[in-house]
């Protein structure tokens, strides 16, 4: 007896997700990111620029308007590099992100760029403070902002010394961290677990 029902065609599943992968999200988090820092920083560099011509300018006003221009400038130059340095740092970090995850094509020389900044950006406060050390090493002077205090090695060797050593724990400190968030990275065998 011939078979009379009625077929019903079924799709094959689709092998392409509908969501992107994570590297793939990285990396237009990272895009936006630094695109905020680009707008922010020649805006606050030519808002800076021009503080000498605005700011008459905004004082010649008076009340309600004088306040809403003087708030308006202060929040200008306060946001501005803020946003400039954060979407920076934001654009290093989900670059980075963005590289040691799956994603759906890989990029061989801007992977290297974006790695070779995270390891700048992530070593700086360790290589600051190496500066800050060698540079009192040169001069034979170290200079404290907070309290405001100088320290030279001819006159007060021991305070001299004990400033030398404060910037190279802080160096090594920094650096610690640093090398403990990329080495996963760097160095994925020595870093797996032995399965059991």
């Amino acid at each position: 007896m011939p078979d009379t029902s009625p077929t019903v065609a079924v799709s094959a599943p689709s092998n392409r997700s509908s969501t992107p992968p994570p590297g793939d999200r990285d990396r237009r988090r990272a895009l936006f990111a630094l695109l905020v820092c680009v707008v922010a920083l020649p805006a606050s560099w030519l808002l800076f620029s021009q503080l000498e011509r605005l700011w008459p300018e905004i004082v010649r006003l008076e009340g309600i308007p004088f306040l809403a221009a003087a708030t308006l400038l202060g929040g200008a130059m306060a946001i501005g590099p803020l946003a400039a340095a954060l979407g920076f740092l934001v654009a290093v970090w989900f670059g980075v992100r963005s590289v040691y995850s799956p994603r759906s094509r890989t990029t061989p020389l801007l992977d290297r760029v974006i790695v070779g900044a995270g390891l700048l950006v992530w070593f700086m406060p360790a290589l600051a403070a190496i500066a800050q050390a060698v540079r009192a090493l040169i001069t034979g002077r170290i200079h404290f902002v907070r309290p405001p205090r100088d320290y030279f090695l001819a006159t007060d060797p021991i305070a001299f010394w004990q400033g030398v050593g404060f910037w190279l724990i802080i160096a090594a400190l920094a650096g610690f961290l640093a090398w403990r968030y990329w080495q996963p990275k760097l160095f994925p065998a020595a870093t797996a677990t032995p399965a059991a």
